[in-house]
Order: C-alpha cells, then sequence, then structure tokens
C-alpha cells in the first residue's frame, strides 16, 4: 500500500484551474453568502428594528398586566406599504409603579384603531418592561426577507462549487494516495466539454489500464500539457494514478509535477 505522498495545495488550486472559472465563481458565491450576507443580514435586521418591534408579543399576551393608557399620536410608516395601505404606529403613555411610561406599538389592524386619535383611552397588556395594544396585532417589518440574498446567491454557488471543486478534489486525493499504473492511450484530443468555453484549455485522453485481475478498465482523464498531442498517439503508454479502494477511479499523472515531485514516471 502506497503511503501518502506530500502534495501541495497548489496543485489542487491548478486542478481548479482546469475546471474553469466555474468552479472559483461557485466558491466565491457560497463563500460570500457564508461570510458577507448572513452577517450583514444580522446586521441590517438588528439595526432595521426599533426597540418596540423586537418585543416578545406571545409573552406579552400570555402573562402581561392589563392597563389603562392615553395615546398622544398616531403616524403611518410610509416606507411600508401593502396593497396601498401603511401600518401605523399608535404613541402612548400609561403609568406603571407610579411613572409615566411612553411606549410605541406598530400594527396593521387599521378597521381596529379607524377611531383612534390623540387622547383615546385604551388598554395595553405590560411585562417586564415590554407592553402592547390589548386586542390588536403587532406588525414588523419582515426583516428575513434580506435573508433572501445569501440563498440567491448559494443556489448558482453550490452548484458550481460542486461541478468544480469536488472533481478536483477526488483527483487531489489520487495525488496524494493513488496508486501508479500504466495505461494505454485509446484518443486523445482537445476537450470540448461542455463547460470547456468557461475553463482553461485542456487536452481529453481517453485510455484503459489492467486491475489486478488483468481486467481492462477504461478511463478518461483531462491535462493542461498540450506537448501530449505531440509526445502521445494510440497505443502509447502513459502513467496514471489508481484508486487503492476502487480501481475505476483514475487519473494522468501530470509530466510536470510527476517530474518535480519523483510520482514514479
Amino acid at each position: 500500500m502506497n503511503s501518502k505522498r506530500q502534495v501541495n495545495f497548489k496543485i489542487l488550486f491548478n486542478l481548479l484551474k482546469g475546471k474553469g472559472s466555474i468552479a472559483f465563481i461557485g466558491i466565491l458565491f457560497t463563500f460570500l453568502s457564508i461570510f458577507v450576507f448572513i452577517p450583514l443580514t444580522v446586521i441590517l435586521s438588528a439595526t432595521l428594528k426599533a426597540s418596540y418591534e423586537k418585543y416578545d408579543f406571545k409573552a406579552i399576551t400570555a402573562n402581561g398586566t392589563l392597563k389603562d393608557a392615553e395615546i398622544m399620536a398616531i403616524s403611518p410608516v410610509n416606507n411600508v406599504t401593502v396593497n396601498g395601505e401603511h401600518p401605523k404606529v399608535i404613541s402612548y403613555v400609561f403609568e406603571n409603579n407610579g411613572r409615566k411610561i411612553s411606549d410605541k406599538f406598530e400594527t396593521f389592524d387599521l378597521e381596529k384603531i379607524a377611531n383612534f386619535s390623540e387622547g383615546t383611552k385604551i388598554k395595553i397588556l405590560e411585562y417586564q418592561n415590554q407592553s402592547m395594544i390589548k386586542d390588536l396585532k403587532p406588525f414588523a417589518f419582515p426583516v428575513y426577507l434580506f435573508y433572501l440574498f445569501p440563498i440567491l446567491f448559494l443556489l448558482p454557488g453550490i452548484p458550481l462549487l460542486l461541478i468544480g471543486l469536488i472533481p478536483a478534489l477526488r483527483i487531489f486525493n489520487l495525488y496524494k494516495t493513488g496508486m501508479v499504473k500504466e495505461a494505454y492511450v485509446i484518443s486523445i484530443s482537445p476537450n470540448s466539454g461542455i463547460f470547456s468555453r468557461f475553463s482553461q484549455p485542456t487536452v481529453l485522453v481517453n485510455y484503459y489500464y489492467l486491475d489486478e485481475f488483468k481486467n481492462k478498465v477504461f478511463g478518461e482523464s483531462t491535462t493542461t500539457d498540450f506537448l501530449i498531442l505531440n509526445e502521445k498517439k494510440e497505443g502509447d503508454t502513459v502513467k496514471i494514478f489508481v484508486s487503492e479502494k476502487d480501481e475505476t477511479k483514475s487519473c494522468l499523472i501530470p509530466k510536470l509535477e510527476a517530474m518535480k515531485y519523483n510520482w514514479g514516471v
């Protein structure tokens, strides 16, 4: 069994280059969504919401103490529109333990507050320094919509990442642990795969080799070494790495890397 070879990550970078800009776009989109957009949306959610929008309304409804309050002002939230209507912010004042407390409550129950005006007496529920107007539904700007931004980047990012990175990692692992074998060239041609227009130019090599039972195993591999087009032809031999665990998995050994790292070529 072969011990692991020392293979630096520059080779993985070169493998990704062979997969083209698709891999790098996938990496960029994925990491941007994780390391930029999610923290950004968390910050936005913290800054966009007013303090009274962050109240625990379920706890207030379940445990709140009923109190009298007086409306001081009612104002529309003009930057939020649903079906041509704006939610309203109701400012009110009430007494709590002998102190005058001012608070606000935002709602879209426009029919229920149609008769509300400055000076109207209302009932509120107060719990742990938080309050809400009784029998009205609270409304808050749906900040969760900002979390759609990372999803928009993840949706194309993850498939592109898988297209580029996963095959590159598999080959990288063969570079580290694969058995060196000899294969016979079936054909060599410039690669014209579906993603080749986005990739660094490569050469596609089709070959076969023998497994431990002397059965033919067919494989294909790409290389950025265009000299192979002149140096090799059908029937010639090339060196490949073959997985010790699954002899159907193989890749061509790049000539330059093989010479540099003494990979048995």
